[in-house]
């Protein structure tokens, strides 16, 4: 069971579903990559691994994923040939931390062996300094009796992959006391290097043996006498540089003529200087604050604030916290993430625009694919921008079949949720400059897709959007989604809006872009869509309905739905889900357009669809509560939305969130709902109070 300390998290658990939970719940990371929070000798089945931000690989058929690189800190103890595990009959205690403060990952296991008890106690950081190194100090002891046994170190292939395996072409070296690996690839042949090297006091060797791999101790223990070992391991990709295995040797070598208190000072430092500016602050509630901390950490360990020579990186939906949703971006960096880091290190969201820009290729790709004009952007982009999501993204739990899902072609708001993060970040920073480097013509792109997707009603002599899906999945192919609707019109207003400012400021540009783009006749016909385009309004009891016939649906409990249900990993949306055909919807529809747009409502409009959706909401999206909470805020009730922030901000140190979604594997950390608890906090609560105090 785990416990929060302060800055540090402690768990106990040891059997699999602990070692899975606490992969994400102890993750490490650098923006660069992310170790899991395994222990060192865990096997395949524990999931242990080490995504590499923006390195992706297609195994046969299988769904493209984000790679996991060798390990060079696998380190096992053995007495005998016989290795000591989590799984071991003699284990007597075992705990695992988090310092989320630094991003230190300890463990202390102790066997019991007749009349010894043997103990290590491990520390390792993936550095914030030098983003490709890691580094471990591995201590090992024994009480009583004398014992000896051996510890090997090696750089581990043998990694678990949901769609692999993604490495080939093995090549192993030693070269001094530092090993090697080459490896590649199988997709686009990228390289991979990893070097490793280890240290130990010599007081408790008898032997030592490098081949190939691996590095073996045959080493003396008694009570007055443990052996300390450092083992420090570097990873560099082609992606980064021409010649990757040179770099990883490089990077062992500074690491060991630095050392272990050099290299932590120096990582520690880099989170002093992050927290500096990231930290928030909260008096009067701890375990508020610690939570809160704890998901700016899980924030702050994705970020990509490194550089890389093929392009700009974003954040993934899991992080890098595994390979789940194929390692892809979705609209969670724009809507969700976007928000924390334009508050404290507004770069990094100029760098996810430039992602967004560098994408638009694959966009418009995706456009053409569906026989539209514009910018139709990937609802899970790697890292061309292509389209990742299948048509077939969940497995019937009954039938084992492939269930057809229309989150590919039918969630349009994608392309609206990018022109809004766009807006907001100049909003923000002023910084009209991203409109010049690709922003403009984004944003234009864009509204030439909606202008060639939206439908025009004879009927109601007015332009709507029929056939999508908007953030509740439960519900497909409907017309009209009010969120959906809502988002395209920001994006048509947005666009007139960024075509006038940047005349303004350069009118030579912007009139060579719209030459470019040849966008005057859309312009003309924006013009006329934009006061003609349909976006749903309050009844007379002042709540909107999601889409068009939502009204119509089955109006029972999420109680009665749950008993519906006859295998827990049965995904309730989808053509024959429990939930299709009522009004239970999967996570804030209608709720997260009123909070993003609140200023066009007055409270009583806020206050109505609080009360009618929340019960009809089965948060089966770690992005819902932090949605009701915010417009709760606006509504001025802070006590209803303080169980919202709760239950965002325990998602990932509970490991509450959903792990399959049919039978396909979605567990992972949830960098929404990090960002999700910022907003909430700042945006919602903070706010809140602010307006108590001014009117009181």
């Amino acid at each position: 069971m785990y416990t929060l300390h302060d800055w540090t998290i402690i768990d106990d658990g040891r059997d699999g579903q602990a070692a899975l939970e606490n992969g994400n719940r102890l993750l490490i990371g650098n923006g660069y990559l992310a170790k899991r929070g395994t222990v060192e000798e865990a096997d395949a089945s524990c999931m242990p691994s080490i995504i590499l931000s923006g390195v992706y690989d297609k195994c046969g058929d299988l769904w493209r994923e984000p790679v996991n690189a060798p390990d060079p800190l696998f380190t096992v103890l053995r007495l005998d040939g016989v290795p000591f595990t989590l799984a071991s009959e003699n284990l007597a205690v075992h705990e695992q931390s988090l310092n989320f403060r630094y991003g230190v990952y300890s463990r202390k296991t102790t066997w019991n062996i007749e009349n010894v008890r043997l103990t290590v106690v491990s520390e390792r950081f993936v550095s914030m300094d030098d983003i490709h190194l890691l580094c471990m100090k591995y201590t090992v002891s024994a009480a009583l009796d004398c014992l000896s046994l051996e510890v090997e170190t090696r750089i581990n292939t043998d990694v678990h992959d949901l769609n692999g395996p993604h490495m080939g072409s093995f090549q192993f070296k030693i070269k001094g006391q530092t090993r090697t690996l080459i490896c590649e690839t199988l997709e686009k042949k990228i390289p991979i290097a990893v070097a490793a090297e280890d240290e130990i006091n010599r007081n408790g060797s008898l032997y030592r043996s490098i081949k190939g791999n691996r590095s073996s101790y045959l080493v003396n223990l008694d009570g007055s006498n443990p052996v300390e070992m450092f083992v420090y391991g570097a990873i560099w990709t082609g992606l980064d540089v021409d010649d990757p295995l040179a770099e990883a040797e490089k990077s062992i070598l500074r690491a060991k003529e630095a050392g272990w208190d050099r290299l932590y000072a120096a990582h520690t430092a880099k989170w002093d200087a992050i927290w500096r500016v990231g930290d928030i602050v909260i008096e009067g509630d701890d375990y508020a604050q610690k939570a809160l901390r704890y998901n700016l950490y899980h924030l702050h360990i994705i970020a990509p604030r490194h550089k890389r020579r093929c392009g700009n990186l974003s954040i993934p939906a899991r992080g890098l916290s595994g390979q789940t949703y194929k390692g892809a971006v979705f609209w969670d960096v724009e809507m969700f993430i976007a928000p924390y880091f334009l508050a404290t290190e507004p770069k990094l969201v100029a760098q996810f625009i430039r992602y967004r820009i560098e994408t638009l290729p694959g966009a418009r790709r995706k456009a053409i694919e569906y026989g539209f004009r514009g910018a139709f952007f990937a609802w899970e982009s790697q890292e061309t921008g292509d389209d990742a999501c299948t048509d077939f993204n969940v497995i019937d739990v009954f039938t084992g079949r492939p269930v057809r899902t229309y989150f590919r072609d039918k969630q349009i708001h994608i392309s609206a949720d990018i022109v809004f993060a766009i807006k907001r970040y100049i909003d923000a920073t002023g910084d009209f400059a991203i409109l010049k480097e690709g922003g403009l013509e984004l944003i234009l792109e864009v509204a030439r897709f909606y202008l060639s997707s939206i439908y025009y009603s004879p009927e109601h002599t007015r332009y709507e959007a029929l056939d999508v899906v908007g953030p509740d999945e439960y519900h497909e192919r409907v017309n009209n989604n009010v969120f959906t609707n809502r988002m395209i019109h920001m994006v048509f207003e947005t666009a007139e809006a960024a075509i006038e400012l940047l005349k303004e400021k350069d009118r030579a540009f912007s009139e060579e872009l719209l030459l470019k783009l040849d966008f005057s006749k859309d312009l003309s016909f924006m013009r006329e869509v934009i006061p003609r385009f349909y976006v749903p309004q309050p009844n007379g009891q002042g709540v909107i309905e999601q889409f068009d016939g939502y009204f119509r649906l089955e109006d029972c409990s999420i109680n009665a739905v749950r008993s519906r249900v006859r295998d827990p990993k049965e995904y309730w949306g989808g053509g024959n889900g429990v939930a299709s055909t009522t009004r239970i919807i999967k996570q804030a529809d209608v709720v997260t357009m009123l909070a993003l747009f609140g200023d066009d409502y007055p409270v009583f409009v806020k206050k109505a669809n609080l009360a009618f959706y929340e019960p009809r909401t089965e948060h089966g999206s770690s992005l819902s509560a932090c949605m009701y909470a915010l417009l709760a805020c606006e509504t001025g009730d802070s006590d209803w939305a303080y169980p919202f922030f709760v239950k965002g901000a325990e998602i990932d140190i509970a490991g509450k969130g959903k792990l399959f979604a049919g039978l396909v594997s979605i567990g992972g950390t949830h960098p929404a709902a990090n960002g999700g608890t910022w907003m909430t906090a700042i945006q919602g609560l903070e706010t809140d109070l602010q307006n108590i105090y001014k009117f009181n």
